[in-house]
């Protein structure tokens, strides 16, 4: 238990209470305890195969064997938010979505103790099975920190790790090798934000990898016009291509899209779903950005838990004409109101962006600077240029570029 709250402090992604030899009775006991520690440190937990004792201790979340979801009736499957199940191959992935599941572990991966003397089944076929489903893919078997970038670069959404991770001398030490960069400061230096108007010989994902290619630090998928499904889809591909160039996705407003697709996080505006609400659901883990347009919105929004702000309008913009618009003095009040980071945003391009130049913002966040260009994948590479001379000037210290900004 002294191992499980070590891991727990450390903000996992979620932790699965894998105990096959345990008797339902002893299995419901242990359950009790660690799901305890998660909610002390709102870790997602998922009880692994004793259904019945995950329905009585409402844990909301479970991971089962393929042959146990296959005889889950439907009744008790809508007690579980969260159901993933382990998967070894394409079909028994696509099997695993069909069936209901939110997420799937697919392995073994590389050669692994857990299964002496057997091969493991390699990057491709984690990549296939990314591919073959919508839902997050998570790898198993053999991960370390040497190779757990080959993982990120197969579109997966994380790894899952067992006797490293119960065995090392730090957790600490241990999960800093394998975990995604924290959210930082850098993360908003060029916030790049979809706009599918500009969309011509390219597809709106073929223009987001270049504006990766080019330096975007972050991507911000924003569809208001798209119906849930087709937004869900294109989340899921934009958060493969996202985490191959190891930058976060969010998605603009709508929470559900971001949570099912395996996004790092949301942005919502003055009028969308509370952050409390959406740091209560999603936890410590999710990135929750905020747009303010005063320094009472800015400060009430970072005591609610958001991660970051958006500051704008701070031009006029062709992609929301009638937003209302700030000064520079008015940006610098924001950002200095707050200890999260800002962003700028509203109609920022090369001409104007030195304009800026005092607002204490920590980078700039554009549409169409990027996604109405000839050329993407240059302009994103200048703009980040630009962005990051502004910054420095702006007064931006490279030591406190990089901070952990969650509570």
């Amino acid at each position: 238990m002294d191992r499980i709250e070590e891991i727990a402090k450390m903000h996992p992604a979620g932790i699965i209470l894998r105990e096959k030899d345990l008797t339902e009775e002893e299995y419901r006991e242990l359950a009790k305890q660690v799901l305890s520690i998660c909610e002390k440190y709102q870790v997602p937990c998922m009880l692994h195969s004793f259904v019945d004792v995950a329905l009585e201790l409402k844990a909301g979340a479970i991971h089962l064997p393929l042959p146990v979801l296959r005889s889950l009736s439907e009744e008790k499957k809508k007690g579980f938010s969260v159901l993933g199940a382990s998967c070894h191959s394409e079909e028994e992935a696509r099997e695993a979505e069909l069936l209901g599941c939110t997420y799937v572990v697919a392995g073994h991966i590389f050669a692994t103790d857990c299964k002496k003397g057997l091969p493991g089944r390699g990057t491709g076929f984690l990549q296939k099975v990314c591919k073959a489903v919508r839902i997050p893919v998570y790898a198993i078997g053999g991960i370390t920190a040497e190779n757990i970038g080959m993982v990120r670069e197969t579109g997966a959404a994380g790894a899952c790790v067992m006797s490293g991770l119960m065995q090392c001398g730090s957790v600490e030490e241990f999960m800093k090798n394998y975990r995604k960069p924290e959210f930082n400061r850098e993360c908003l230096l060029l916030y790049a934000v979809t706009d599918r108007s500009w969309t011509g010989r390219q597809s709106l994902l073929e223009q987001v990898e270049e504006a990766l290619r080019g330096g975007a630090t972050m991507i911000q998928l924003r569809e208001k016009g798209m119906d849930e499904e087709a937004f869900l889809e294109e989340a899921i591909q934009a958060r493969k291509l996202c985490h191959r160039y190891h930058v976060p996705l969010i998605i603009n407003d709508n929470v559900e899209v971001a949570i099912k697709s395996g996004a790092d996080g949301v942005h919502v505006g003055i009028e969308d779903q509370p952050v409390a609400e959406i740091r209560a659901r999603a936890g410590t883990e999710f990135i929750i950005g905020a747009t303010a347009k005063t320094v009472e919105q800015a400060q009430a929004a970072e005591k609610a838990g958001a991660d970051y702000l958006g500051v704008g309008a701070v031009f006029p913009s062709p992609t929301k004409k009638d937003a209302i618009r700030i000064t520079t003095e008015q940006l610098r009040k924001i950002c200095t109101s707050v200890s999260i980071p800002a962003v700028a945003i509203g109609g920022i391009t090369e001409a104007n962006m030195e304009k800026l130049r005092g607002g204490g913002m920590s980078g700039i966040a554009v549409v169409s600077a990027i996604f109405a260009a000839e050329n993407v994948e240059e302009a994103a590479g200048k703009l980040r240029k630009q962005a990051k001379l502004l910054v420095e000037r702006s007064g931006e210290s490279n030591e406190n570029s990089i901070i952990n900004c969650r509570k």
